[in-house]
C-alpha cells in the first residue's frame, strides 16, 4: 500500500482503523502525524480498478480455455512445440 499523506499539510498519516464496503472498496480512518501543526483526522476510500497485468493463475486458465478450444490436431501441434 502506497503512503498516506495529510491532505491539508501532506505530512505523514497514521491509518488507525478500516472500514470494509465491499470486496474490493475499503474506508481508511487517517490521523496526521504533524500534531503540532496540523493534527487533521480523515477518511480516505481505497478501491480497486483493475488489473494492468492479470494473476498467473487466470492467465493460464485463459491460455488453458483457448488451447482447449482448437481442434485436437491443432492441440496436438501446439504440445509438440
Amino acid at each position: 500500500m502506497a503512503r498516506v499523506t495529510c491532505p491539508n499539510c501532506e505530512a505523514k498519516a497514521t491509518i488507525t482503523s478500516r472500514e470494509t464496503q465491499s470486496a474490493h472498496v475499503v474506508n481508511l480512518y487517517c490521523s496526521c502525524t504533524n500534531t503540532r501543526e496540523c493534527g487533521a483526522t480523515f477518511r480516505i476510500t481505497q478501491s480497486f480498478d483493475h488489473f494492468l497485468n492479470p494473476p498467473v493463475q487466470s492467465t493460464q486458465q485463459l491460455a488453458a480455455a483457448l488451447i482447449k478450444s482448437l481442434p485436437r490436431e491443432q492441440q496436438l501441434e501446439l504440445v509438440g512445440l
